[in-house]
């Protein structure tokens, strides 16, 4: 916990570093909107640690969904919040899920053009809350339940690209590499420990709308 604290203080300083350097530009140049509003939905390809969780119960590809929102600083730098939720199935005929509630801060970089379409990148930091399918107790294999494990610190670089169908808002497509920091973080229920960090890919289809739009 004193890791994750840590890591949520040096990000919140980085931030207001950004912050204070956007303001400044925004003085110059002005901008155009003001907040935006994000939900999509899409896929979450498992890394290798889940592919083979416990030998014979690794997670296969599923599915997130997540809502954002965030204010620009500038017309292109923008930073919210935001809550992501990704489940994924076991191999073989169990009933079990892999369960990811991750939410926290990010911050969004958009390269403007005259086109339509807006290419980014986006960075996002905060808590991941995993629940995994696992042996109680796990070296009887005589009861498989879906896990509760305590918070870990999550992590993600993302590019995409939105198409404005509109002045205030429209259509993006994103791929991401989620690294959520939870070696060592142990179970609710049983004395067991993950032993190694999670990772994994995510490929989003979603809507953006911005407000306190100028014309």
């Amino acid at each position: 916990m004193k890791k994750i604290t840590l890591l949520f203080t040096l990000s919140a300083i980085l931030l207001l570093a950004v912050t204070v350097v956007a303001q400044d530009e925004d003085e110059e140049e002005g901008k155009w909107r003001n907040f935006e509003v994000n939900i999509h939905g899409g896929f979450t390809v498992p890394g290798s640690y889940l592919s083979d969780w416990q030998d014979s119960l690794g997670a296969k590809l599923g599915f997130n969904t997540s809502l954002s929102g965030g204010y620009y600083f500038t017309s292109a730098l923008c930073g919210g919040m935001y809550f992501n939720y990704s489940q994924m199935s076991i191999d073989g005929d169990w009933d079990r899920k892999f369960r990811m509630y991750d939410f926290g801060g990010y911050a969004k970089y958009a390269f403007e053009g005259e086109s339509n379409f807006e290419p980014y990148g986006k960075v996002t930091f905060g808590v991941m809350i995993p629940k995994y399918p696992t042996w109680v107790p796990p070296d009887a294999r005589n009861h498989l339940r879906e896990q509760s494990y305590d918070p870990g610190f999550a992590t993600a670089i993302y590019a995409g690209v939105l198409y404005y169908t509109s002045y205030s808002g429209g259509v993006f497509a994103e791929v991401g590499f989620h690294n959520d920091f939870v070696k060592g973080v142990r179970a609710d229920y049983a004395d067991v420990a993950l032993d190694k960090n999670v990772n994994y890919f995510e490929i989003r289809l979603g809507i953006s709308v911005f407000y306190g739009v100028e014309d």
